[in-house]
Protein backbone atom coordinates (compact mmCIF):
# COMPACT_ATOMS: atom_id res chain seq x y z
CA UNK A 1 0.00 0.00 0.00
CA UNK A 2 3.09 2.41 0.82
CA UNK A 3 4.42 1.84 -2.57
CA UNK A 4 1.36 2.64 -4.26
CA UNK A 5 0.39 5.92 -2.27
CA UNK A 6 4.08 6.83 -3.09
CA UNK A 7 3.70 6.17 -7.28
CA UNK A 8 -0.09 8.46 -6.61
CA UNK A 9 2.24 11.22 -5.20
CA UNK A 10 4.71 10.99 -7.91
CA UNK A 11 2.33 11.05 -10.78
CA UNK A 12 0.11 13.76 -9.15
CA UNK A 13 4.02 15.65 -9.03
CA UNK A 14 4.29 14.96 -12.56
CA UNK A 15 1.02 15.91 -13.90
CA UNK A 16 1.05 19.16 -11.63
CA UNK A 17 4.42 20.73 -13.67
CA UNK A 18 3.26 19.06 -16.95
CA UNK A 19 -0.13 20.83 -16.29
CA UNK A 20 1.77 24.11 -15.26
CA UNK A 21 3.92 23.96 -18.25
CA UNK A 22 0.34 24.03 -20.40
CA UNK A 23 -1.03 27.03 -18.30
CA UNK A 24 1.99 28.90 -18.82
CA UNK A 25 2.02 31.14 -22.17
CA UNK A 26 5.12 31.44 -23.90
CA UNK A 27 6.67 34.85 -22.18
CA UNK A 28 8.26 37.97 -23.45
CA UNK A 29 9.11 41.50 -21.10
CA UNK A 30 5.71 43.01 -20.16
CA UNK A 31 3.59 44.06 -17.30
CA UNK A 32 0.63 42.51 -19.19
CA UNK A 33 -1.60 39.86 -17.45
CA UNK A 34 0.10 36.56 -19.28
CA UNK A 35 3.45 37.90 -17.77
CA UNK A 36 2.26 38.26 -14.58
CA UNK A 37 0.55 35.21 -14.48
CA UNK A 38 3.62 33.24 -16.04
CA UNK A 39 5.73 34.34 -12.92
CA UNK A 40 2.55 33.27 -10.61
CA UNK A 41 2.59 29.91 -11.79
CA UNK A 42 5.72 29.52 -11.49
CA UNK A 43 5.88 30.60 -8.30
CA UNK A 44 3.01 27.84 -7.26
CA UNK A 45 5.46 25.03 -9.08
CA UNK A 46 7.91 26.40 -6.52
CA UNK A 47 6.31 26.46 -4.05
CA UNK A 48 4.60 23.30 -4.60
CA UNK A 49 7.62 21.11 -4.94
CA UNK A 50 9.23 22.72 -1.92
CA UNK A 51 6.66 22.27 0.01
CA UNK A 52 6.17 18.26 -1.22
CA UNK A 53 9.87 17.90 -0.41
CA UNK A 54 10.07 18.99 3.04
CA UNK A 55 6.98 17.07 3.61
CA UNK A 56 8.26 15.55 6.88
CA UNK A 57 8.00 18.74 8.36
CA UNK A 58 5.54 20.40 10.78
CA UNK A 59 5.97 23.64 9.04
CA UNK A 60 6.08 22.75 5.30
CA UNK A 61 3.60 25.35 3.65
CA UNK A 62 6.04 27.92 5.14
CA UNK A 63 8.96 26.33 4.56
CA UNK A 64 7.69 26.17 0.51
CA UNK A 65 6.19 29.90 0.50
CA UNK A 66 9.31 31.03 2.26
CA UNK A 67 11.80 29.32 -0.10
CA UNK A 68 10.12 30.13 -3.02
CA UNK A 69 9.56 33.76 -2.20
CA UNK A 70 13.22 33.93 -1.16
CA UNK A 71 14.27 32.66 -4.33
CA UNK A 72 11.75 35.04 -6.37
CA UNK A 73 13.26 38.08 -4.82
CA UNK A 74 16.39 37.40 -5.46
CA UNK A 75 15.96 36.69 -9.02
CA UNK A 76 13.94 40.31 -9.16
CA UNK A 77 16.39 41.91 -7.26
CA UNK A 78 18.89 40.77 -9.52
CA UNK A 79 17.10 42.07 -12.87
CA UNK A 80 16.87 44.94 -11.12
CA UNK A 81 20.22 45.66 -10.77
CA UNK A 82 20.87 44.73 -14.43
CA UNK A 83 18.15 46.62 -16.11
CA UNK A 84 17.05 49.39 -13.80
CA UNK A 85 13.03 49.13 -14.27
CA UNK A 86 12.40 48.77 -10.74
CA UNK A 87 8.13 48.72 -10.90
CA UNK A 88 8.15 46.10 -13.13
CA UNK A 89 10.63 43.22 -10.95
CA UNK A 90 7.92 44.47 -8.35
CA UNK A 91 5.06 43.78 -9.80
CA UNK A 92 7.04 40.43 -11.18
CA UNK A 93 8.42 39.90 -7.17
CA UNK A 94 4.47 40.15 -5.63
CA UNK A 95 3.06 37.47 -8.28
CA UNK A 96 5.72 35.18 -7.51
CA UNK A 97 5.00 35.78 -4.41
CA UNK A 98 1.17 35.22 -4.42
CA UNK A 99 1.44 31.83 -6.58
CA UNK A 100 3.89 30.90 -3.85
CA UNK A 101 1.49 30.78 -1.09
CA UNK A 102 -1.31 29.77 -3.54
CA UNK A 103 1.31 26.69 -4.45
CA UNK A 104 2.50 25.98 -0.95
CA UNK A 105 -1.12 25.79 0.57
CA UNK A 106 -2.46 23.90 -1.96
CA UNK A 107 0.13 21.54 -1.73
CA UNK A 108 -0.01 21.42 2.03
CA UNK A 109 -3.56 21.21 2.19
CA UNK A 110 -4.58 18.91 -0.93
CA UNK A 111 -1.79 17.14 -2.39
CA UNK A 112 -0.23 15.97 0.94
CA UNK A 113 -1.36 13.65 3.69
CA UNK A 114 -2.07 15.25 7.30
CA UNK A 115 0.65 15.26 9.48
CA UNK A 116 -0.06 14.22 13.26
CA UNK A 117 2.38 15.18 16.08
CA UNK A 118 2.57 13.70 19.35
CA UNK A 119 1.98 17.27 21.20
CA UNK A 120 -0.15 17.87 24.58
CA UNK A 121 -1.24 21.12 25.12
CA UNK A 122 -3.28 20.77 28.42
CA UNK A 123 -3.36 20.79 32.05
CA UNK A 124 -2.45 17.86 34.18
CA UNK A 125 -3.82 17.73 37.94
CA UNK A 126 -2.01 15.17 39.95
CA UNK A 127 -4.14 14.83 43.50
CA UNK A 128 -2.04 12.15 45.99
CA UNK A 129 -4.67 9.56 47.49
CA UNK A 130 -3.48 8.39 50.83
Amino acid sequence: MSYFLSWVKNLCGVFFVFLTLLASPLCHASDGFYSEMSHAIGGAAMASYITYKYSDSEYRYWIGFGLSTAIGVVAQNYEISKSGKRSSQQLDMVAHALGSALGAWYTDKYVLVPLVQKNYIGLTLNIPVN
